[in-house]
């Protein structure tokens, strides 16, 4: 199916109706036409994105997923959603050790350090050996993540 065809179908098949209802008793004015424009609008946006790939965007009160099935077939799902919610933040008893994490860390760097040096100097005694260049190469790049 093509953009349009997609929009058309998502639209005809979706009840606005209801919707403007639900934002008339919260005292909110939207014009039909407004709504259409911004599911179109979700709708290309879903469309254009990268194949094969789930994504999901929202705009408003409009939220649109687009999902592939075992590479078969697609699936566009559009929402209206009113969001109602309640959040709580306290402080811990005990916070995080982040303290040890990064002393691990900071260990495991300094061990790597040491391999790496003693794989050096190996391969300058053994002229050159593959084991170790690959060695020294995933060591480096050990070190190279921890930093």
């Amino acid at each position: 199916m093509n953009l349009e065809q997609i929009q058309e179908k998502i639209i005809s098949d979706f009840d606005f109706e209801k919707v403007m209802n639900i934002l008339e008793k919260l005292n909110e004015e939207y014009e039909k036409e407004d709504l259409i424009n911004n599911v179109k609008g979700l709708v290309k946006m879903a469309y254009l994105s990268r194949e094969m790939e789930d994504v999901s965007f929202s705009s408003g009160h409009f939220i649109i997923n687009r999902s592939y099935y075992e590479g078969e077939e697609v699936q566009y799902d559009l929402s209206f959603l009113l969001e109602v919610n309640a959040n709580l933040n306290y402080e811990l008893e005990k916070p995080f050790e982040t303290k040890n994490i990064n002393e691990k860390e900071a260990l495991l760097k300094k061990k790597l350090e040491e391999l790496l040096l003693i794989n050096i100097n190996a391969n300058k005694e053994e002229n050159d050996n593959y084991i170790y260049e690959a060695n020294i190469q995933r060591i480096e790049r050990m070190i190279e993540i921890l930093d």
